[in-house]
């Protein structure tokens, strides 16, 4: 999975899940949640030259495709962190 900077979020860090010519599915990175339950917890900032704690948003985002900036090389996410990810991706295509 790629990590953008998203126009559409005050170019907060995304992680890209899914894109077509058009449109491309999102997860927001952040430092700093609003509401624990609403987030992932990563066990690994995927920005290495950030002592803060990473979190994902549990809400999948579909932007234009337009709103993707560019592609953050340096950020990269652990395989745990990566496993999370994609397990509620999952349980969130059941619901």
């Amino acid at each position: 999975m790629k990590i953008y900077k998203n126009k559409a979020t005050k170019y907060h860090p995304s992680i890209e899940v899914n894109s077509d010519e058009k449109t491309w599915d999102n997860l927001e990175l952040t430092q700093s949640p609003t509401r624990n339950n609403r987030y992932i917890e990563l066990k690994h900032n995927p920005n290495k030259n950030s002592p803060k704690k990473a979190y994902v948003r549990k809400y999948l985002r579909k932007d234009p495709i337009r709103t993707r900036g560019e592609l953050l090389n340096k950020f990269n996410l652990s395989e745990e962190d990566l496993k999370q990810i994609e397990e509620f991706l999952e349980s969130h295509k059941k619901s």
